[in-house]
């Protein structure tokens, strides 16, 4: 007898099967399907939007907007300046223009805010609060463009 009799018997391991799958012909499958999608489908362009027309820019509606101006304080103790046709009004002074204004117009007034970077947040939250007040009053923020 030999040595190797007395050693037990070992069954040896299979190699493992193949566990790659093959995505090929997935791929071709996903392609024929989007070739057959772009081929059947019909282009067709977005639908007319209605945009609302520009306010600002020199249109002929800019005659019938009252613009409020508004300058940053001097410094932070004043309050920004407001003004109509360049003269300066107080908040009460706006508030009774702006009544007389809506009061006279029959369709309502629109308005055009046009205030500095410099002017504080609340300050043209005050002027907002007011204008929302008044019935028949449209508003608007005018934007510079940067430069």
């Amino acid at each position: 007898m030999s040595a190797d009799d007395d050693e037990p018997y070992v069954r040896k391991k299979k190699p493992d099967p193949d566990t790659e799958i093959d995505i090929t012909p997935m791929i071709d499958v996903t392609f024929q399907l989007l070739i057959f999608f772009m081929v059947t489908s019909t282009m067709q362009g977005n639908p007319p939007a209605e945009i609302p027309k520009s306010m600002s820019g020199g249109s002929i509606e800019m005659a019938k907007v009252i613009n409020i101006v508004i300058k940053p304080p001097v410094s932070a103790t004043v309050d920004p300046v407001i003004e109509i046709d360049k003269k300066p009004l107080t908040l009460e002074e706006l508030r009774a223009r702006i009544n007389d204004a809506a009061g006279a117009a029959t369709q309502g007034i629109d308005l055009m805010i046009m205030a500095d970077r410099a002017v504080p947040n609340r300050f043209t939250g005050e002027i907002e609060a007011m204008i929302a007040e008044i019935p028949g009053v449209t508003y608007h923020f005018a934007v510079q463009d940067r430069r």
